[in-house]
């Protein structure tokens, strides 16, 4: 099952995602990010939070439509967008696309992106995208599918990642290591229309900005 989840930030040039959004896609939000999906044209299915950021006359109307509204407490360990990430593993999603994630908070756009690092999701396709950008978790191999000329950027997370190998990029490593801190594997280049990368040891950041929208 194809899940998507949408938070309360910024959200730009997503109208192409929202149109290869199939029927069957599971629509959940994070709190205030049922805004975001309202104004793309998207009915939730579930509101998940504290709900600290609807107003209530939207969410009478929203119950009266059907979606579902699971309330946590305000002081509580897990962001609104880790919840509804944990509630899209507990439906059974095998792949989650999660929107409005990043972009009014830094420190809520930065917990976000260290979310892909948390191991209840490693074997999901979990991918964070930013209007021309697209952001996922790498721990052994993924493929990148764009066009020539487009970005790629590689960041460690957590510590070195050893054993860095790339096919398709202008600038490639073979069996190397990207320590953690230095910029060394930002603004890579696309040769082609695919793109891969494969990490022995460790995590890295995979930040793939397509050129061509």
């Amino acid at each position: 099952m194809n899940a998507i989840v949408v938070g309360n930030g910024e959200i730009e040039n997503i109208e192409r995602l929202v149109r290869e959004i199939g029927p069957d896609t599971l629509i959940v939000c994070a709190d205030g990010g049922v805004t975001n999906a309202l104004a793309l044209g998207l009915k939730p299915h579930v509101v998940i939070g504290d709900l600290d950021s609807i107003d209530t006359g939207l969410r009478h109307r929203l119950q009266g439509d059907g979606v579902e509204f699971i309330t946590y407490p305000s002081h509580k360990d897990e962001t609104d967008s880790e919840l509804a990430l944990r509630y899209c593993i507990t439906r059974g999603a095998e792949s989650i696309l999660f929107i409005g994630a990043l972009g009014r908070r830094l420190d809520h756009s930065l917990a976000n992106l260290l979310l892909l690092a948390d191991p209840m999701w490693r074997s999901v396709s979990v991918r964070i995208v930013d209007g021309r950008t697209t952001i996922e978790l790498c721990s052994s191999r993924c493929e990148i599918r764009g066009h020539p000329g487009d970005i790629v950027s590689l960041l460690p997370l957590g510590g070195d990642a050893r054993g860095v190998r790339t096919e398709g990029l202008e600038y490639p490593l073979r069996d190397e290591t990207l320590f953690f801190g230095p910029a060394r594997g930002v603004s890579n280049v696309m040769l082609g229309h695919r793109a891969a990368v494969t990490v022995q040891e460790g995590l890295l950041l995979v930040i793939h900005v397509d050129t061509a929208q």
